[in-house]
Order: C-alpha cells, then sequence, then structure tokens
C-alpha cells in the first residue's frame, strides 16, 4: 500500500473519528469524554507496545530519558487534555464543519511554536500561509447562509464555541512541536509509538488530577459505568479512529512519504468532514464552506511547503 494512500486512511479515520467524539460529548458532556477516552486510548496504546515490541511496563518507564517525559508530557498535557477538550466541546456547540475548520490553526501555531523554541525558519510564505488559514477561517465563520445551515442542524455560532476551536487548534500545534523537541533533543531518538504512549499517559493523569481537585471525578464517572444515553459505543468508536487507528496510520505514512506531503493530506480534514456532515447531521454542504474550507487548506499547505517555494 503506498504512503499516499496510508495518509488518505488516516485523515478518514480522523475526520470520521470527529463524529463519535460529538456525539458522545453532546450525550454526556466534553468532561467525561475526553477524561476516559484518553485512558482507554493509553491502555490501548500499553498493550499495542507490549506485543508489537515486547515491552514490560518496567521498559516504558525506564528506557525513556528525563527530558523525554517533561517535553512529551507537556506536550499531552497542551495537545490531548487541554486541545482535545477545547475541540471536542467546539464541535458540539458549532458543529463538526466549522469546528474542524479551527484545526488549521494547528500548523500555524507549530510554526510559530516551533520558531521559538527549536529555531526553525520562518519567511514570507510562512505567514503568508498563516494569514490565508485565518481568512479561510473568518470567511465561514461570518458567512450568513452557513450559519443559517448550521442552525437548521441545531449548531450555532456560539461565541465560546469559536474561542474554544481557536485555543484547541492553537493547543494542538504547540503540543506537536514540543512533542517534537521531546522526541529528538538528544542524538538518541525515542519511537514514536513509546512517545505517543507518554504523552497519553501524562494526558490522562492530568486530566483525572484536574477532574479530582475540581471535585468532579465522580460526577464525570457515573455516565461512564450507567452508559448514560448510551455513550460508551461513541467513546470507544471515537478512541479507535482517532489516537489508535490514525495514529498508527500516519506513522505508517510518515515512514513511506515526505512528511511534507503526508501533512498535506492530512490537512484535507475539513473537506472530508464536509459529507460526513450531511450524512450524519444533515447540515447542508454551501459554496461557502467549500471555499472556506479550500482556502485554509491553501493557507496550510503554503506553511508546510514554505521551505519549497
Amino acid at each position: 500500500m503506498s504512503g499516499e494512500l496510508i495518509a488518505l486512511i488516516t485523515t478518514v479515520c480522523w475526520s470520521i473519528g470527529i463524529f463519535p467524539f460529538t456525539e458522545a460529548s453532546k450525550r454526556i458532556g466534553t468532561g467525561p469524554v475526553n477524561q476516559w477516552r484518553l485512558l482507554l486510548a493509553w491502555l490501548i496504546m500499553s498493550v499495542i507496545l507490549f506485543f508489537s515490541n515486547s515491552l514490560t511496563l518496567i521498559d516504558l518507564f525506564s528506557k525513556p530519558q528525563l527530558y523525554n517525559f517533561v517535553f512529551l508530557g507537556l506536550s499531552g498535557i497542551i495537545g490531548f487534555t487541554i486541545g482535545d477538550y477545547c475541540t471536542f466541546k467546539s464541535f458540539t456547540l458549532l458543529g463538526p464543519k466549522l469546528g474542524s475548520l479551527y484545526t488549521t490553526f494547528g500548523p500555524g501555531a507549530a510554526l510559530l511554536v516551533g520558531f521559538l523554541l527549536l529555531g526553525e525558519k520562518i519567511n514570507l510564505i510562512g505567514i503568508l500561509g498563516i494569514f490565508v488559514t485565518i481568512g479561510g477561517v473568518i470567511w465561514l465563520t461570518l458567512s450568513k447562509k452557513d450559519k443559517a445551515a448550521a442552525e437548521l442542524a441545531g449548531f450555532k455560532r456560539d461565541k465560546t464555541g469559536i474561542i474554544l476551536g481557536v485555543i484547541g487548534g492553537l493547543c494542538q500545534g504547540t503540543g506537536l512541536v514540543l512533542s517534537k523537541y521531546g522526541m529528538e533533543y538528544y542524538d538518541e531518538r525515542l519511537p514514536t509509538m513509546h512517545a505517543v504512549w507518554i504523552r497519553l499517559l501524562f494526558a490522562c493523569l492530568t486530566a483525572f488530577l484536574v477532574s479530582l481537585f475540581a471535585k468532579k471525578l465522580i460526577e464525570n464517572s457515573k455516565p461512564i459505568f450507567s452508559n448514560k444515553n448510551n455513550a460508551i459505543p461513541f467513546i470507544i468508536l471515537g478512541t479507535l479512529l482517532g489516537p489508535i487507528c490514525g495514529v498508527t496510520c500516519s506513522l505508517l505514512a510518515i515512514q513511506r512519504i515526505e512528511v511534507a506531503v503526508a501533512q498535506t493530506i492530512f490537512a484535507l480534514l475539513p473537506i472530508v468532514v464536509l459529507p460526513i456532515n450531511l450524512l450524519v447531521y444533515k447540515e447542508k454542504i454551501t459554496i461557502q464552506s467549500v471555499f472556506a474550507c479550500l482556502t485554509a487548506i491553501l493557507g496550510v499547505t503554503l506553511l508546510i511547503w514554505r521551505n519549497k517555494f
């Protein structure tokens, strides 16, 4: 199977995975969904590492260095715990169509944080890409026709949802850079799946600790153990499609083709979401939504390929 096809499968997995998480969040709330899907993803990743690499629990904790835990831990907290929580919440308020478009802010955030932390180069093409992406997102956000179509599907242009969508995209981009920093800080590179395991571990622990200190641990656990509104199947499906299948396929794709090519295909997510959203939530695909998504994707493409121009 070609790397391009695997990258496209990755994008489809992530795109479909949005909808089970959105549905589960609508049924029991974003907090319980984000908290328990992180635990489930970490447990599944632990099993995968054990059987694929014969790594024991002691190996998983002893082989990484301190800097791996520090930066990958921060990456997990910012990207998974905070970023995904904000993103899931924005999906429930804005709908998957507009909510997914805010994920295109991730590459821009990664570029800026990479410039500050890793000394990566930034040029005028990269800056142009950021502004083009922002322009596409603003276009869809302010579109009156698309707003009407979203309201018919039960979603609205909620200010809280917009703010959370922006924060989610920025956190995901920042988490990506911290992940790269944690994996490549010294000459010996930590295996990617092991790095994901560390990210999920810290993200999971943080989500449960925040829930505990906020005195919401029992409140967030009751819907899970009682399977309120039959939310558990959606959480399981979303976890398998997103953090497990999506991440695994993305790693396979990057091993077979250039990272820039893979990232460009991954950036097609908002376009893939459009027909799925039409099928699931009956939200009409407007001309404005198509062109706004294409504009945002053009901006991401400029960012990714900025050094090729």
